[in-house]
């Protein structure tokens, strides 16, 4: 198998993948590779961004959503509970007050933005508007489960807000950050590596078989858990840290040059202590 963040890693600037890499990962798939996007993204952005050649199986959502672009298809889905987002709102307001939520529920096809987050909210944030989207109350936001939940803070920095959510994440959650000004959150034990892990179990594929890019702390599991981690050299600290390897980054094919040394009989090895 090989696994793969999108933004950053794979998609080039502009969101499109170059045409080098998409040969690379065609010529990946024909050689029997299993080749999986894994991406914070929610299924609404999927059929923007992936190439023909990723559609019929993606990893969405930090893990939390596994989706099928070619049909619009949601294969499985690992939510956190309503009752876990109601408790993570209570808890993380109390240490933390003037946090804004906003939550992705019917398999992240829905976004709902509780009270004060369309004041901090970017245009394109979640592939979507701040104009075409309404505030709903936190009872109604915490009423379903979610396949994510978002934070943010008008006065905080992010990485104070990231303490103050790993402080409460006994309640039943898992939070992570990806290079947006927000924080993501999802159901404890999900992430792209558990998720990848039941999909790689599922089709007879052991983690040594695994070879994975990334370049964010959301990618951090991912690449420590694949047999070979891969990070793109424009990756965060903690990513980079996390990796057997560092690759070029996309604007110069660095996973397609990974995946033409992988084809041309390079065998991935764990080479960290």
């Amino acid at each position: 198998m090989i696994a793969s963040d999108l933004d950053g890693t794979l998609l080039l600037p502009d969101k499109s993948v170059s045409p080098r890499t998409r040969q690379a990962i065609r010529a990946a798939q024909q050689a029997g590779i299993l080749v999986v996007p894994a991406t914070g993204r929610s299924v609404v952005d999927m059929p923007k961004v992936l190439p023909d050649e990723l559609r019929p199986l993606a990893v969405c959502s930090n893990g939390a959503v596994v989706y099928n672009a070619e049909d619009d298809t949601v294969l499985a889905e690992r939510p956190i509970s309503a009752n876990v987002c109601e408790a993570l709102i209570g808890a993380l307001t109390e240490v933390a007050p003037g946090t804004r939520f906003a939550a992705l529920v019917h398999s992240g096809y829905d976004l709902l933005p509780g009270p004060g987050y369309l004041e901090v909210m970017d245009p394109g944030n979640h592939g979507r508007n701040p104009e075409d989207l309404e505030e709903v109350s936190l009872q109604r936001l915490s009423a379903q489960p979610a396949v994510k939940m978002v934070a943010r803070h008008g006065e905080l920095e992010l990485e104070a807000l990231y303490e103050y959510c790993e402080q409460v994440a006994h309640v039943g959650i898992l939070p992570t950050t990806s290079g947006v000004p927000f924080i993501e959150i999802s159901a404890s034990g999900v992430s792209k590596a558990s998720t990848l892990e039941l999909l790689a179990a599922e089709y007879g594929i052991a983690p040594h078989e695994v070879l994975a890019f990334g370049d964010s702390a959301n990618d951090v599991e991912m690449i420590r858990w694949a047999g070979h981690g891969v990070a793109v050299a424009t990756g965060t600290d903690d990513a980079l840290a996390a990796a057997d390897e560092i690759a070029r980054p996309s604007t110069e094919d660095g996973v397609a040059l990974v995946i033409e040394r992988v084809l041309d009989g390079w065998a991935p090895s764990r080479s960290r202590g």
